[in-house]
């Protein structure tokens, strides 16, 4: 696959972002619609893909287990090197836990919509298989983070425990795998709308993440968002991509893996920074400079490993 074909095939992807953007500054449909947009997406259409896509999947074959150790171990790498950097960063408590969550969280609706776009139905079930990985872990450890250095400790490991077990993404993941493993099926065509609901994720999710986007105040969080891009767009790309190559999958799970983890910040990490004290001016800063820089880095890390 070379580099044009890779960015053509990601185009469509940014178009809609920007898409979303452009509707929310000229107030299209309503200020309104974006929340509930995003809000029905998070908790209905997004969770019923992944479901769908899990319950789907083949657990039977042992790259699986190679894609989970592919993503994980990368990710626990990052982690650590981020918190062993912490004093050379220079910024705030509560906004290095906005920083280490860009460094490491993933914008899904992005990963997905480019896994349908290179690989159909076989990337949608790939995809499944590394966000069934990635999501728990990367909120775990995200969770840990913020709530040690987030400003609203009181809040405690309680409430973030409870708030992890609760989302609905990682109740997706789990129930779509407990369904494809138990041997059950769906009936009454309750499999059909499953599925229906699922194809309202991809687009609305685009759209929703180019209306969330924010550019003021940028400037003077330069190098904080430097940083956190660095190891999301960068390092933790790289790591996965090599790591993917070592253990040895095949060409399709390799390009899934690097989609996955050469994703910009998604807006789940500013929802996580809100409820557990983040610096939220810093997060949104981030996600929006990573959405803008993914445009351009992606397709050269997955042209990389194609």
């Amino acid at each position: 696959m070379d580099l044009n074909s890779v960015f053509l095939a990601l185009s469509p992807i940014f178009i809609l972002i920007l898409m979303g953007w452009v509707f929310q500054r000229i107030g299209f449909p309503g200020s309104s619609f974006w929340p509930m947009a995003e809000r029905i997406t998070y908790y209905v259409f997004f969770p019923a893909l992944l479901f769908f896509s899990l319950y789907s999947a083949d657990f039977s074959q042992t790259r699986f287990w190679s894609m989970a150790l592919a993503v994980s171990v990368p990710m626990l790498a990052t982690s650590l090197i981020m918190l062993l950097l912490r004093p050379v960063f220079r910024v705030s408590e509560a906004d290095f836990s906005s920083l280490f969550q860009g460094g490491l969280r993933p914008n899904t609706y992005v990963g997905i919509s480019a896994a349908f776009v290179f690989l159909g139905a076989e990337g949608l079930a790939l995809a499944a298989m590394v966000i069934a990985v990635m999501i728990p872990l990367a909120n775990f450890i995200s969770v840990a983070v913020v709530t040690r250095f987030g400003n609203n400790q009181s809040k405690g490991w309680k409430k973030a425990f409870i708030s992890l077990v609760s989302n609905p993404l990682i109740l997706a993941c789990f129930l779509g795998i407990g369904v494809n493993l138990s041997g059950l099926r769906l009936v009454l065509g309750t499999e059909e709308v499953v599925r229906i609901l699922s194809q309202a994720s991809l687009s609305l999710g685009l759209l929703a993440v180019g209306a969330g986007l924010e550019f003021r105040g940028i400037a003077s969080k330069w190098r904080p968002i430097l940083w956190s891009s660095v190891f999301k767009l960068v390092l933790l790309p790289l790591l996965m991509g090599l790591m993917s190559v070592w253990v040895g999958l095949d060409q399709p799970s390799i390009l899934v893996v690097v989609v996955f983890a050469s994703l910009p910040c998604g807006a789940a990490a500013f929802v996580m920074a809100r409820q557990l004290g983040g610096g939220l001016d810093m997060m949104a800063a981030i996600i929006t400079v990573q959405t803008v820089v993914a445009a351009g880095s992606m397709p050269l890390l997955i042209g990389l490993f194609s």
